[in-house]
């Protein structure tokens, strides 16, 4: 249904300007859609990086970006909708209501998960060494019976 509709708006903005200007303008368009999409890009990632520098959790920022991203695939899409849509999307107070909208939706469709009793980390097997030095948990090495077959050789 979308397709048809990106082929119906291209035939009525070809008739309308004709059929190699209407090309020129989708090929134009999703070729500096890349552009536009960094130049916002860069924008929300020093939002996102000034919210980290502040110890904050960079919610709204990284949702930012995954709406520009959105808008930027659709831009690189060729056809007049899928422009207009992505390029709606670079706009900052459009990205917020599509994300509020989003989030009211996503909210009503999730239910909440309640963990109850006690958490506790699992303990390592009791022959693992754990070096303070490095991160790794370093377990032994299972011995191998020389009759056993490699699992190269086959």
């Amino acid at each position: 249904m979308f397709l048809g509709a990106e082929i119906a708006s291209f035939v009525v903005v070809a008739e309308q300007i004709g059929f190699l200007w209407a090309l020129a303008i989708l090929l134009v368009v999703s070729a500096l859609g890349p552009f536009v999409v960094r130049r916002v890009g860069v924008g929300v990632l020093a939002q996102t990086q000034a919210r980290l520098a502040r110890g904050e959790i960079p919610t709204r920022e990284l949702l930012d970006g995954l709406v520009v991203l959105i808008g930027g695939l659709m831009i690189c899409i060729p056809g007049y909708i899928s422009d207009a849509l992505g390029l709606m999307l670079m706009i900052s107070p459009v990205r917020r209501g599509v994300i509020r909208v989003a989030g009211r939706g996503l909210g009503r469709k999730l239910q909440t998960v309640r963990i109850v009793g006690s958490w506790r980390p699992m303990s390592p097997p009791p022959n693992a060494t754990f070096d303070s030095s490095s991160p790794a948990l370093e377990l032994p090495r299972p011995a191998l019976d020389p009759g056993d077959a490699s699992p190269t050789s086959a």
